[in-house]
């Protein structure tokens, strides 16, 4: 059983790293693709795994496929790969492309698994939603899942949820470290000093995401419980309403979600 990872940007490293720590790989059952790569048996630099800037010599090798590049470029690698991944596993993580898109470009006999996983797979903290494709079986689907639970969180769905998907925990992290900036911005003003408002929003914003995870309590009730009547937290609230905060962050998950089926057609 071998992987192959075409793509050694910051995902795919990420995948590596997490494909290593949980043991379902070893260094000898990967083999990394990417043109900015040196040929090497045991690449220091990927985690010791060997890579190659040839893409078609990683296929070749493989059982599996994880495609970690960007959808602008998909099409070129997968018409460059399709006569040797007949009968494989192809797993893509690039936005917006579907798995229909796939089986217009491969052979018949593969099987493919679509994944969005978000940026926090860098820190091992990511969530990923699984929808499988052509011919895949339940056997490929619990390997996905275990390969993408070493850097995280994983979520199988059904495939017409996955542009949603994308705009809301794909590009969601972008919206939040906005929020963080502005927050922290918020503190400096009111005298706090930079690195220390960093902290403390980002601690902050990090222990509600616990909280709405651990307690089953719905957002709203969570935010009851800290605010007061005539308290500090309503005040601060009133503002937010006045300009408007959950149409804009409605509004920004609609258009990411939107650009994510505006991908799918980029040839």
């Amino acid at each position: 059983m071998k992987l192959c990872i075409i793509g050694l940007g910051k995902i795919g490293t990420a995948m590596v790293q997490g494909i290593l720590n949980s043991g379902l790989y070893t260094t000898n059952e990967i083999i990394g693709c990417d043109i900015n790569v040196k040929n090497s048996k045991n690449n220091d630099e990927y985690s010791g795994i060997e890579t190659t800037n040839d893409n078609i010599k990683g296929v070749k090798r493989a059982d599996t496929i994880l495609l970690a590049v960007k959808p602008q470029v998909i099409d070129h690698v997968l018409e460059e790969i399709s006569e040797d991944v007949k009968g494989k596993l192809v797993i893509s993580i690039a936005a917006g492309i579907s798995n229909s898109h796939l089986k217009e470009k491969l052979p018949l006999d593969v099987r493919t698994i679509r994944v969005m996983p978000n940026t926090p797979v860098l820190v091992k903290s990511g969530i990923s939603a699984v929808a499988a494709g052509r011919n895949a079986t339940k056997a490929d689907v619990k390997l996905v899942n275990k390969i993408f639970s070493g850097v995280g969180e994983v979520v199988e769905v059904e495939e017409n949820l996955m542009d949603a998907i994308t705009g809301l925990s794909g590009s969601g992290p972008a919206f939040i470290y906005i929020m963080i900036e502005a927050l922290s911005d918020g503190g400096v003003l009111t005298g706090i000093p930079r690195e220390l408002a960093t902290k403390l929003t980002a601690q902050t914003m990090l222990g509600s995401a616990k909280m709405v995870l651990n307690t089953d309590k719905h957002p709203g009730a969570l935010k009851d419980m800290v605010t007061s009547p005539g308290g500090t937290s309503i005040r601060g609230i009133e503002v937010l309403e006045k300009h408007g905060i959950r149409g804009i962050l409605i509004d920004a998950v609609k258009e990411a979600a939107l650009r994510s089926k505006e991908l799918n057609s980029i040839k």
